[in-house]
């Protein structure tokens, strides 16, 4: 009887499951980007060579391959005479989040040189969820396989300033991971099985409210100031000795600039700043009003002291003072009054039409880039 009655609850829990990826039959995110990162001998975050998959996004599935050397797109063999060869840093805008290999940015790009009679390779290092602290270590390993003779680094005037200021991230099992994130990766048997059932994550959540993606939310930093949207860096700048945390981050961020303009050497640079999606969709005074929802009245940031745009002049001003070229697309962006055609409406990554504006804006840059 004991046993008809554990049969009887297994096969209900297999129905059960089946039915779930039935009714929603997108596989969980984790699931389709295992293995997709790996750490170096030196604990280094970096793409693993040989990868193929894919990633289901607003329900549509891209193809994902990343070459041996590490990159995403295509294998590139040795450098040929009279070929020039352009390295592309960044996060999940450069990686092309949401579009194929062939629609990111990098590759877009490639293809506008090419289209205006200059051999050109593009490579893309974009890794989604790093930022500016892993450029240096990223250029540094790239530099003898993929012998670039220029580079462009994007920054997301958004979460890389918040991911600046956090703790190195980890990779367990192949996923990139937050810290305290990957620490329960390791150790717990729940979160694994969360992953494999939807059973189970749906009784997760039911018991401890808790989506699965939360337990990745970032550290506290900032003091109580709001830092999803990087807001805090459009403050007068008159007023800067009023927030101390703006020197907290300028000396974050600048430590990180200095070992990529290290990394760099000689090599033509140039670094792009890219407004975040919020910031370059929505109404500014609504931004600033989400950014202070649920923040006490004393840390919520002044809309008087705010000016869309000083932030990007701000950043641009610490890469300037360290010989850097810099292109911000903030205004190209925001020029265009039906700019939100760009983006994935939901997700917020550039689409495929996103990719290939950028890519026609970068074209003339790195074209001087490599005179």
């Amino acid at each position: 009887m004991l046993f008809a009655i554990g049969l009887g609850c297994v096969g209900a829990l297999l129905a059960i499951e089946l039915l779930l990826r039935v009714y929603d039959p997108l596989p969980h995110p984790l699931t389709e980007i295992r293995w997709l990162y790996r750490v170096d001998d030196q604990g280094r975050i970096e793409l693993t060579p040989g990868w193929q998959g894919g990633q289901t996004l607003e329900g549509r599935r891209t193809q994902i391959s990343i070459n041996a050397l590490g990159l995403r797109g295509a294998e590139i063999g040795e450098k040929q005479p009279g070929e020039r060869r352009v390295l592309m840093l960044g996060d999940s805008f450069v990686f092309g989040q949401g579009v194929d290999d062939d629609e990111a940015v990098p590759a877009r790009l490639q293809h506008a040189l090419a289209k205006a009679g200059r051999d050109v390779v593009v490579g893309n290092a974009g890794m989604t969820g790093t930022g500016p602290r892993e450029w240096s270590y990223t250029l540094t390993r790239l530099r003898p396989s993929f012998e670039p003779d220029a580079v462009v680094a994007v920054v997301y005037m958004g979460n890389d300033v918040l991911d600046t200021l956090q703790e190195p991230l980890s990779a367990v099992s192949g996923w990139l991971l937050t810290p305290d994130f990957a620490r329960v990766a390791r150790r717990s048997w729940r979160f694994r099985l969360r992953v494999a059932s939807r059973v189970w994550d749906k009784v997760e959540q039911a018991l401890s409210g808790v989506n699965l993606f939360a337990m990745a939310e970032p550290r506290p930093v900032g003091h109580g100031v709001p830092l999803g949207e990087a807001l805090f860096l459009d403050r007068d700048p008159a007023r800067d000795a009023e927030m101390p945390f703006l020197g907290e981050v300028e000396a974050a961020m600048g430590k990180q600039f200095d070992a990529f303009v290290g990394a760099a050497g000689p090599l033509p640079t140039v670094v792009v700043l890219l407004p975040s999606f919020a910031v370059a969709t929505r109404d500014y005074q609504a931004v600033i009003a989400t950014q202070n929802q649920g923040v006490p009245p004393e840390r919520q940031l002044d809309p008087a002291l705010l000016e869309r745009g000083r932030g990007h002049a701000r950043v641009a001003a610490w890469l300037a003072a360290r010989g850097l070229r810099v292109v911000d697309l903030g205004p190209r962006i925001l020029a265009d009054p039906e700019r939100a055609r760009w983006y994935l409406p939901h997700d917020g990554h550039f689409n495929p039409a996103g990719c290939e504006q950028v890519a026609q804006w970068l074209a003339q840059v790195v074209a001087e880039l490599l005179r």
